[in-house]
C-alpha cells in the first residue's frame, strides 16, 4: 500500500503541478508584466550608468573592452524583446465569446514569456558591474600632427640634437633638465623633442606632462600620465597615491619610457609619483629655474638663451606679415624687433599685434616700447606684453581677455565656461539672440588668437593662454582692487574689504571657514571651484551674500552649497554650477533676472516647478545631470524666453500628455519654446515623441544634437547631430526629414534597408549629402547604401553588429566618395 501510496503522489505531482503552473501564468498575468517592466527599468538605469562611463572612457580615447560591447548588445537586445512585449500588454484585455470572457489564452502566452524574460533581465542586470570599461587607446596630442609653432633656428636644432643624443644614452640614469626665463621657449622645444624621438622610435612609450607649476597635485600628475600610458581607469583611481605610484612604476620599469614634465616651479619627489630611477626610464625637465632644476636631480643641463638678433628678425618677420618688407618700416621694425629682447613669446605677440599695420602705427609702438623702464627683464616682460593687450582695437576685446585670465585654470580655458561668463557679465555687444551671442564670442577668441594672446588646446573646446600672458591679465585686472584672483597652488587668507573690487577667483583649498559677510558691494563675478575628483563642502554662511546686490555671475565647481545662500542676489544673471552636490534649488525661482542656468554634472534629482518662474532665461544647461529623473510638469513650456536649452546624457522620465496627471514633463512642452535655436535631448522611448514636434522649429535649429530611442554615439565630433532608432514602415515627420537633410553626423539604429528607405521617404537620394559621420547600428539588410544615395561629404563610416550585409555601398555609391 505505501508503494501504491508513494506512485500516487508521483502521479499527482507530475500531473497537477505543471496544471497549476500554466494556470498561474494566466492568474498572476498582470503581476508578472508589472515585475517585468519594473526590472527592465532597473536594468535601463544601469545601462545608462555604464553608458556614462563608456562616455568618460571614450572621451580619453580608450577602446572599449568586448565583454561590455557584448553586454551592451545582450542588453539592447533583451530590452528591446520586453519593449514589444509590454507593448502587447493591452491585447491580454481581449475578449473572446463577443466579450463575455477574457482572452486566457493571450494572457497565458504574454505571462509565461515575461517570466522567461525576467529571469534574462535580472541576470543582465547583475552582470552590469565590471572591474574595467574600457583600455589603452591614447589620444594623439595636438602638437605631435601640428608644427605650426615651432621654428627651426639653428641654436634651437643644436640644442634638441643635443638632448636627444643624451636620451638615448641607455647607460646612464641621469635626468636631463632645460632652463631658462619665462617665453623664452621651453615648452616648444620639448614638444620638438618628443615629435622628433616618436617619429624616430626612440622610445616605447612617450609621456608629456604640461604646466608642472608650484607645489604640483601628485594626484593629477598620476593620473595624467597613467592616462597617457594607457593605463588609466576606475579602478586605478580608486586606489592610494602610493599604490598607483607603484603600478606606474611597474608599467615602466621594464620598457624605453620618455617622461617630459614641463614647467616645473618647486621640489617634488619624482618616486612619488611613480618614475623609478632606472636607465630605461628617461626624464627630461623644464624650468625657469636652474636651481630647481637640480633640486629635482637633474644632472645635465642645457640653458635655453634668447633668441640672437638674426633669429629675432627672422620670427619677427615670420609673424608680421609682408608689411615689414617696406623699406621705411622695416627700419623701425627691426627696433621694435630688438626690444622684444629675444624672447619669442614677446617677438610672436608683438610681431602678431602689427601685422599689416601702417608705419605711423609703427612709430607710436617704437615710441611706447622705448619708454619701457630698465628695472629687470621680468618687468620688461610685464610692459612689452601690457603693451600688446593695450594693441587690441576695442573695450570688448579688452574685456574678454581680461575675463579669459579670471576664467583660466592651469593655463586651460573652456570656451562653454567662457562663454556664460562674458554673456552674463555683458560683455559681448550688440547681440541679439543667444547663437549670436556665441558667434560673437568664438570671433573674438579668433582674434585673441591673432594677436597671440590665446593659444589652441589639445582639447577641442577649450584654448590655452600662456603663463606668462595669463599673469600679465590677472596684474592689469588686479589694479585698483578690481580683481582678486588665487592662482592654482596659493593662498587666500584674508577676505577683501575693498569696496572697489569687481571679481573674485579663487579655490577651495585655498579657503579657511567664512565665518563674515563679503563686503564687497561692487562686485559682479564670484568663481569658486574645487580640485577635480571631490566635492569640498564650503561653510559659506548664510547671509555671504548679502552685500552682493550687483553680483551678475557666480560660479561654482565641486562644490557643496546651501541655496538659501543666493536669496539675496536679485541682479543675478548666470549661474553656473558645475559638478556640484544640489539638493533642492526651488529658491533660484526668486531669481528673476537670471539668464543663464547651467547644472552640468551636477546632482540634481528633479528640476522643481518654481524654475518655471524664470521667465528671463535664455539657456537651461543640464547636460551630464544623471541623476535628474524628474521636471515637474509645465516648467520648460513657461520657459518661452529660451533659446538654449542641453539636456545630453541626462535621464529624464518623459510622460505621455494623455497619461493624466503627469509627475514629470511631456516632450509637448518644447512645442511651446518658440525662440529656441539649439537643442540637445535624448528620448529613450520613441512612441513618446509627440507628432510634428519638430516641424514649427527645425528651421530655426542652429544646433542640435538630438537621439530618439535606445541608441547612443559616444564619439560626437559635430555640430549638428542626429540618432534615430528605425521599424521598417516608420514614417518620419516633415520636421525629422528635416533634421535629416540638415545632420552632419547621423546614427542610424535598426530595420530592413534603413537608409536606403529613408532616402525614398525623403523622395531624394540627396538627403544625406551634409552627412560628414554615419553610424549604422544593428541593420537587417544585405547593402545597406544602395546607387540612389549620395554622401558627397561622407569622412567617417562605422558599421556596428550588422550581421546579414554582403557588401556595403553600390559600385556609384563607393565612387562618390571623395
Amino acid at each position: 500500500m505505501e508503494i501504491l501510496s508513494s506512485v500516487a503522489t508521483k502521479v499527482v505531482d507530475y500531473a497537477v503541478d505543471p496544471i497549476l503552473r500554466q494556470g498561474g501564468y494566466i492568474i498572476h498575468c498582470k503581476s508578472n508584466l508589472h515585475t517585468l517592466h519594473t526590472r527592465v527599468e532597473e536594468l535601463v538605469a544601469t545601462r545608462g550608468r555604464v553608458h556614462n562611463e563608456i562616455v568618460a572612457a571614450e572621451r580619453r580615447g580608450e577602446t572599449i573592452n568586448p565583454d561590455v560591447q557584448f553586454w551592451l548588445k545582450n542588453v539592447d537586445d533583451t530590452t528591446g524583446k520586453a519593449g514589444e512585449l509590454l507593448k502587447d500588454e493591452h491585447q491580454a484585455k481581449m475578449k473572446c465569446l463577443h466579450g463575455f470572457c477574457p482572452n486566457l489564452l493571450t494572457r497565458h502566452q504574454l505571462s509565461r514569456k515575461s517570466t522567461k524574460l525576467l529571469v534574462e533581465v535580472v541576470e543582465l542586470n547583475g552582470k552590469g558591474v565590471f572591474p574595467s570599461i574600457s583600455y589603452g587607446g591614447r589620444a594623439e596630442e595636438v602638437f605631435l600632427t601640428s608644427t605650426a609653432d615651432y621654428e627651426a633656428f639653428d641654436s634651437r636644432i643644436s640644442t634638441v640634437t643635443r638632448i636627444i643624443d643624451e636620451l638615448q644614452k641607455l647607460d646612464t640614469k641621469d635626468w636631463i633638465g632645460v632652463f631658462g626665463i619665462g617665453g623664452v621657449g621651453k615648452t616648444t622645444l620639448a614638444e620638438e623633442v618628443v615629435r622628433q624621438v616618436m617619429k624616430d622610435g626612440l622610445f616605447e612609450d612617450v609621456v608629456m606632462v604640461r604646466d608642472v607649476k608650484e607645489n604640483p597635485d601628485i594626484g593629477r600628475l598620476q593620473k595624467e600620465i597613467a592616462e597617457k600610458l594607457g593605463m588609466y581607469s576606475n579602478a586605478l583611481e580608486s586606489h592610494s597615491k602610493a599604490e598607483r605610484a607603484r603600478q606606474i612604476c611597474g608599467r615602466i620599469n621594464n620598457k624605453k619610457t620618455l617622461v617630459v614634465l614641463d614647467d616645473i616651479w618647486s621640489f617634488f619627489d619624482l618616486k612619488e609619483v611613480g618614475l623609478p630611477d632606472v636607465a630605461t626610464c628617461k626624464i627630461l625637465m623644464t624650468s625657469r629655474s636652474r636651481e630647481v632644476s637640480k633640486k629635482m636631480g637633474v644632472k645635465k643641463e642645457f640653458q635655453l638663451a634668447v633668441l640672437g638678433e638674426k633669429e629675432s628678425w627672422s620670427l619677427f618677420e615670420s609673424k608680421a606679415g609682408d608689411g615689414v618688407k617696406d623699406p621705411d618700416i622695416q627700419t623701425v621694425a627691426a627696433q621694435v624687433a630688438k626690444r622684444c629682447g629675444g624672447l619669442p613669446v614677446l617677438i610672436v605677440t608683438v610681431a602678431s599685434s602689427l601685422r599689416n599695420t601702417t608705419l605711423v602705427e609703427w612709430k607710436d609702438a617704437l615710441r611706447r616700447l622705448q619708454t619701457f623702464g630698465k628695472s629687470g627683464s621680468t618687468k620688461e616682460v610685464f610692459l612689452t606684453l601690457e603693451w600688446s593687450y593695450d594693441r587690441l582695437d576695442d573695450e570688448e576685446l579688452k574685456s574678454l581677455f581680461l575675463l579669459c585670465g579670471v576664467v583660466a585654470w592651469k593655463n586651460s580655458i573652456f570656451l562653454d565656461d567662457l562663454f556664460k561668463f562674458a554673456m552674463g557679465l555683458g560683455l559681448l555687444k550688440g547681440v541679439d539672440t543667444v547663437d549670436d551671442a556665441r558667434n560673437s564670442l568664438l570671433s573674438l577668441v579668433q582674434k585673441l588668437k591673432g594677436f597671440s594672446l590665446l593659444l589652441d588646446h589639445d582639447d577641442e573646446g577649450f584654448v590655452r593662454m600662456h603663463d606668462l600672458v595669463h599673469d600679465v591679465a590677472n596684474d592689469i585686472a588686479s589694479r585698483n582692487g578690481q580683481l582678486i584672483s588665487v592662482a592654482c597652488g596659493a593662498e587666500f587668507k584674508n577676505w577683501p574689504k575693498n569696496s572697489k573690487c569687481s571679481k573674485i577667483s579663487t579655490k577651495c583649498s585655498s579657503l579657511a571657514e567664512v565665518s563674515e559677510v563679503l563686503g564687497c558691494k561692487k562686485l559682479e563675478m564670484f568663481y569658486l571651484r574645487c580640485e577635480d575628483g571631490y566635492y569640498m563642502p564650503v561653510q559659506l554662511p548664510n547671509s555671504f551674500f548679502a552685500n552682493m546686490e550687483n553680483l551678475k555671475v557666480l560660479g561654482l565647481r565641486n562644490v557643496k552649497i546651501n541655496f538659501t545662500s543666493l536669496k539675496f542676489l536679485k541682479n543675478l544673471q548666470a549661474l553656473c554650477l558645475e559638478h556640484c552636490e544640489v539638493e533642492d534649488i526651488a529658491l533660484v525661482g526668486e531669481l528673476r533676472k537670471l539668464e543663464i542656468l547651467s547644472l552640468v554634472l551636477s546632482s540634481i534629482e528633479q528640476l522643481p516647478e518654481e524654475v518655471g518662474e524664470l521667465s528671463s532665461l535664455r539657456m537651461l544647461d543640464l547636460t551630464g545631470c544623471n541623476s535628474l529623473k524628474v521636471i515637474a510638469p509645465n516648467v520648460l513650456s513657461r520657459l518661452t524666453r529660451l533659446e538654449d536649452l542641453r539636456m545630453r546624457n541626462s535621464s529624464i522620465g518623459w510622460e505621455a500628455d494623455d497619461e493624466g496627471e503627469r509627475r514629470n514633463s511631456s516632450l509637448s512642452e518644447l512645442k511651446h519654446l518658440s525662440l529656441l535655436t539649439a537643442l540637445e535631448i535624448h528620448i529613450p522611448d520613441p512612441d513618446m515623441l509627440p507628432k510634428d514636434l519638430f516641424s514649427e522649429k527645425v528651421e530655426r535649429f542652429q544646433s542640435f544634437h538630438i537621439y530618439i530611442g535606445a541608441i547612443y554615439n559616444y564619439d560626437v565630433r559635430s555640430v549638428n547631430t542626429l540618432a534615430l532608432e528605425f521599424t521598417t514602415g516608420d514614417e518620419l515627420d516633415e520636421g525629422l526629414k528635416t533634421l535629416v537633410k540638415r545632420s552632419d553626423e547621423l546614427s542610424l539604429r535598426g530595420g530592413d534597408n534603413y537608409v536606403n528607405e529613408i532616402a525614398y521617404q525623403l523622395s531624394e537620394g540627396e538627403a544625406f549629402r551634409k552627412v560628414k559621420h554615419l553610424y549604422l547600428i544593428r541593420l537587417d539588410s544585405t547593402c545597406i547604401i544602395d546607387w540612389k544615395v549620395v554622401f558627397s561629404r561622407l569622412t567617417t563610416l562605422k558599421v556596428v553588429a550588422c550581421h546579414g550585409i554582403t557588401f556595403l555601398l553600390s559600385s556609384s555609391v563607393a565612387r562618390s566618395l571623395d
